[in-house]
């Protein structure tokens, strides 16, 4: 191999191969599914929401955005299995404490560990639900708080409204928020949803957005919050496009998968949930 530079067309592809990359970890693990992952139509998130928070992946090119996060204890963040599955937690970091994608305020930690459902698949992207372990303690502050999980006893009325937070794409051809963005999305009823979703939707799985479409998560989205009443009812998973007509958001379905959230706290760390 010879050691001459690229030239400066060649040295973009590589660029834009390794951005590229980056941005689509997320879309590869569902692509049996001819899908994508899930703020289109939304405004800046100018209320604050300290349980959020931006995993990255260090790359040769820099560190970039990936998936989106939610606190819920000290020392981790859950977010979607597919944001896990394709990566390893040496290469990732957690942004916690800042609303822009650029680390400019807040802190970042490494990852100690990553976790992720055993029977989640690329085919069905059931059981997307996923844990990072980071190195070291959250201190928490105005801007760093864990959130309430939503259980069995949790009821979400149909209809009503949920808000989801994330830096990704504003359209579905890009390109990504640089400050976190907020949608308010209507749930849709179960079965609704099923059908228009032509019968993907398990119970592990929640649907939220307009029929008529133009309000959605959309790429790089994936494994941030929806939250219904300061608590995190679901987790950035997967849809069809972006906010396209009579194809609502999908969700990982926290209140489902919260025997899988303590089990692993507990076998894992030997930790209970405080989950108030």
């Amino acid at each position: 191999m010879n050691r001459t530079s690229p030239n400066l067309s060649q040295l973009f592809i590589v660029i834009f191969l390794a951005l590229h990359f980056v941005h689509c970890t997320e879309l590869r693990s569902r692509k049996s599914l001819n899908v994508t992952s899930r703020i289109v139509g939304g405004q800046l998130a100018t209320a604050n929401y300290p349980y959020v928070v931006s995993l990255m992946t260090d790359t040769i090119f820099g560190r970039y955005h990936i998936c989106g996060g939610s606190i819920i204890n000290h020392r981790t963040v859950i977010t979607a299995a597919h944001c896990l599955a394709s990566t390893s937690a040496s290469l990732l970091k957690v942004h916690v404490g800042d609303t822009t994608k650029k680390v400019v305020d807040g802190i970042v930690y490494d990852v100690l560990h990553t976790h992720y459902h055993h029977l989640w698949t690329a085919e069905t992207q059931d059981y997307d639900v996923g844990l990072v372990r980071i190195e070291g303690v959250l201190v928490y502050s105005p801007t760093v708080q864990p959130i309430k999980l939503a259980t069995s006893m949790t009821k979400i009325k149909d209809g009503s409204y949920a808000t989801v937070l994330g830096w990704g794409y504003t359209s579905a051809w890009g390109p990504p928020a640089e400050q976190l963005r907020m949608a308010q999305v209507p749930i849709v009823k179960q079965s609704t949803c099923n059908r228009r979703m032509d019968g993907l939707i398990t119970k592990r799985m929640l649907c939220a957005g307009f029929k008529n479409g133009g309000v959605d998560a959309c790429q790089m989205d994936s494994g941030g919050p929806l939250v219904y009443k300061s608590t995190l009812i679901g987790i950035v998973s997967w849809g069809v496009g972006c906010a396209e007509r009579k194809k609502p958001g999908v969700y990982a379905r926290v209140s489902e998968l919260m025997p899988w959230i303590k089990q692993t706290l507990q076998k894992e760390y030997n930790e209970v949930l405080q989950n108030k």
